[in-house]
């Protein structure tokens, strides 16, 4: 949902930047997600060509206003859960296991997605925000927030799924396991509609580099479907008797 909000707002700004630079930062606070889009080169670059300077807070901070309410536009039209991901949050809870959610969303736009999941049968026992620590991802303060909600004391008992760089780092500097998602993700980076019309060599390509993106943050397992999370449990689990 965030992608093309993102791009609206440096439009606006005369900065073009690519569906793949909007992503490049994807799970981080949506203020650090502004910044680091602004320290890539390129648009440093393009803004001294535009602005005969460099972007500078000001221009974060006005970025990051106008992007609030386009994202909370956005919500609404894409909110539909990704495939499979309510029958694997039933047998989840079927196992005994609490399921907690960090996100760089802020309070305002979570105040609108958790009614929305809801009605669409997805419901979490705690859900931590970039409003309610000092730092986002890749910090680990989410995570530990999530285990003073759930009382979980050992990060080993924790398994943090996520389709991106930041949500893999925040898992590794929390000490959890980590697995990432490719094919619904955003290192793979294409919509459902767009997905099913790519033939065997530009899905492998595109799983190629979502692989590599997030093997090289140090994720201990990459799946292609969040259905595959039961299974990889049960390997876990087996890991840890062992």
């Amino acid at each position: 949902a965030p992608v093309q909000a993102f791009i609206d707002v440096f439009q606006e700004k005369n900065i073009e930047i690519t569906m793949l630079e909007a992503r490049e930062p994807m799970g981080l606070a949506k203020r650090d997600h502004i910044a680091a889009i602004c320290n890539m080169e390129r648009i440093q670059n393009r803004w001294l060509e535009v602005y005969n300077r460099l972007p500078n807070n000001e221009d974060i901070d006005e970025l990051y206003e106008k992007v609030t309410p386009k994202m909370l536009d956005s919500i609404e039209k894409f909110s539909e859960p990704i495939d499979n991901v309510i029958d694997t949050m039933s047998k989840l809870r079927e196992l005994g296991i609490k399921l907690g959610s960090t996100t760089g969303y802020i309070d305002v736009m979570m105040d609108k997605l958790i009614p929305m999941a809801a009605t669409s049968g997805i419901h979490l026992d705690a859900v931590v925000n970039s409003s309610d620590c000092k730092e986002g991802r890749p910090s680990p303060f989410m995570i530990f927030r999530n285990m003073e909600h759930l009382g979980i004391y050992n990060v080993k008992e924790i398994l943090k799924v996520g389709d991106t760089v930041a949500d893999v780092l925040e898992g590794k500097n929390a000490g959890t396991w980590t697995a990432a998602v490719t094919y619904s993700g955003n290192e793979f980076g294409i919509s459902k509609s767009d997905f099913i019309k790519l033939n065997e060599g530009e899905k492998e390509e595109k799983l190629a580099y979502a692989t590599n993106r997030l093997q090289n943050a140090g994720a201990d397992f990459i799946i292609n479907d969040i259905s595959e999370i039961i299974n990889l449990i049960t390997e876990i689990n087996h890991t840890e008797i062992n």
